[in-house]
C-alpha cells in the first residue's frame, strides 16, 4: 500500500519529533519578525489534554500540546491569529479523514468505521490581517496527519500553503509572493507549482459569491507520494519561504496613504473571509468535530473587524471592481 510511510521512518519515532519541530520553529520565527516589524508583542494561550481528553490551561508553553497566540491592535497589524499544535487521541467513532476532504475514498474503506482511529497532527497556522488596507491579509498553514493503529500509521500525509487576500489589487505583489513559492517548488520537481496553485485557486473558492477569496498562492493536501524525508524537506523549505514571500509586501504597503472609504472595503473583503471560514472550510469543520482545533482559535483567525452590505458592487473602473474582477477570474501570475 503505498500510503504506508516506509518502514525506516514508521519504527523511528524520532522523525515524528522532526516534523512537529518544523512546525513549531516556523511557529517560533514567524511570530518574531512579525513582532519585529510592528513592535508589540504576541498575547499567548497555551493548554495539555490529559488521557481522558480534558483540557487545562497552562502557565508555560513548554510542554503544551496547543497554544494559541494573538496580536491586537498593533502598529502595523490589526490583529495577528496564531496557532500551533503537536496532538495526539482517538478520532470520534465512525469519524475518518475523509470527511476533512483529504482523504481518496479507498482509502478512507480501508479505516474502520465502528471504532475510533488512534490520530497524530501537527502543524502551525497565521491568519495576518494588516491595518493599512493597501497590505494584504495573509494567511498560512503547514499540517501533518497521520492515523495510526497504536503502533505504526496506517495513513499519513502532508498539508497546507500559503496565500494572500487583499482589500486592493498590486499586481506586482502577486508576482512576488506566486514567484517566492515557485522557486521553492521548483527544487524539488516542476510540476509542484502549477498543480498547487491549481489547488488553491479552486480550494480558496466561495462558490455562493462565485470569487476567489484571495489571489491564491499554493495549496496541497494528501503530500505522500515519494521518499517521506524528500517531502519534510520540501514543507520546511515551504514554511521558510512565508516571510521573504510575504515581509517585502508588508514593507511596501504599511505606509501607504488611505481614507476611511478603503477602511470600509477593507471590512467588506474581511466579511467574505469570515463566510468562506465558516461556510467552505474543511479543515476547520474536521478540527472541531474531531477535537483537534478550539473553539478559541476559530475566532483568533477571525478579522478584528468586517462589513457586509447588500448588492455592494463597486463603481465600474474602480479600483475596488478591478479587485472584484480578479478575484472572479483566476489568473496565470508567472
Amino acid at each position: 500500500m503505498t500510503h504506508i510511510l516506509e518502514k525506516s521512518v514508521t519504527q523511528q519515532p524520532k522523525i515524528r519529533g522532526v516534523i512537529d519541530e518544523t512546525f513549531r520553529q516556523m511557529f517560533e520565527n514567524t511570530c518574531q519578525a512579525l513582532e519585529a516589524l510592528d513592535g508589540k508583542g504576541f498575547m499567548e494561550q497555551s493548554w495539555t489534554r490529559d488521557h481522558n481528553g480534558i483540557w487545562t490551561v497552562g502557565e508555560s508553553s513548554e510542554n503544551a500540546i496547543y497554544i494559541d497566540r494573538s496580536l491586537h491592535n498593533g502598529n502595523v497589524f490589526e490583529k495577528v491569529g496564531v496557532n500551533y499544535v503537536a496532538i495526539e487521541g482517538e478520532l470520534p467513532p465512525g469519524m475518518s479523514f475523509q470527511q476533512s476532504g483529504a482523504l481518496a475514498t479507498e482509502v478512507a474503506d480501508q479505516i474502520t468505521k465502528n471504532k475510533g482511529n488512534r490520530y497524530f497532527a501537527t502543524g502551525s497556522s497565521f491568519v495576518i490581517h494588516p491595518q493599512n488596507p493597501m497590505t494584504p491579509t495573509a494567511h498560512v498553514n503547514y499540517r501533518y496527519f497521520e492515523i495510526n493503529n497504536g503502533t505504526q500509521p496506517i495513513y499519513w500525509w502532508f498539508g497546507g500553503g500559503a496565500d494572500l487576500t487583499p482589500a486592493y489589487f498590486f499586481e506586482e505583489d502577486a508576482v512576488h509572493f506566486h514567484q517566492v513559492h515557485k522557486e521553492v517548488c521548483d527544487k524539488y520537481d516542476s510540476s509542484y507549482y502549477p498543480r498547487f496553485k491549481k489547488s488553491c485557486d479552486e480550494y480558496f473558492h466561495i462558490p455562493h459569491r462565485g470569487e476567489s477569496r484571495g489571489i491564491g498562492g499554493i495549496f496541497f493536501d494528501q503530500l505522500n507520494q515519494g521518499n517521506p524525508q524528500k517531502l519534510l524537506a520540501f514543507v520546511t523549505n515551504c514554511t521558510e519561504a512565508f516571510l521573504p514571500a510575504y515581509m517585502p509586501i508588508v514593507q511596501r504597503r504599511k505606509d501607504m496613504a488611505f481614507t476611511e472609504k478603503n477602511k470600509y472595503w477593507q471590512r467588506l473583503v474581511r466579511g467574505r473571509y469570515v463566510e468562506f471560514i465558516l461556510s467552505c472550510d474543511r479543515g476547520l469543520r474536521f478540527g472541531l468535530a474531531s477535537g483537534m482545533v478550539k473553539q478559541q482559535s476559530v475566532f483568533n483567525c477571525m478579522p478584528p473587524a468586517a462589513s457586509w452590505e447588500y448588492d455592494d458592487q463597486p463603481l465600474p473602473g474602480s479600483q475596488e471592481a478591478i479587485l472584484k474582477e480578479v478575484l472572479k477570474n483566476p489568473r496565470d501570475w508567472l
